[in-house]
């Protein structure tokens, strides 16, 4: 498991990170956070716009495309803008 951080600093654990060059989409799965929160924080560009995960860097992947329930984790889709 990898800690996800966002721009300002938030932490989030996750366990999966994947990115498809076309469209240009990051797939996130976040664990042990609240849908709200995960929601608040991911549907926010101010948030998104810089994101670490482990020693990937993602840039500009600021447009909410989806936010998945799990039973142990919540999927977001977030696409490049």
């Amino acid at each position: 498991m990898e800690k996800l951080k966002t721009a300002t600093g938030k932490e989030f654990t996750s366990d999966y990170l994947s990115v498809i060059p076309m469209p240009a989409q990051a797939y996130i799965r976040i664990l042990n956070a609240s849908l709200a929160t995960v929601a608040a924080v991911f549907g926010n560009p101010k948030e998104t716009v810089q994101l670490w995960h482990g020693e990937n860097y993602l840039a500009h992947y600021t447009h909410l495309v989806a936010i998945v329930p799990e039973m142990d984790a919540v999927k977001v889709v977030l696409a490049k803008e």
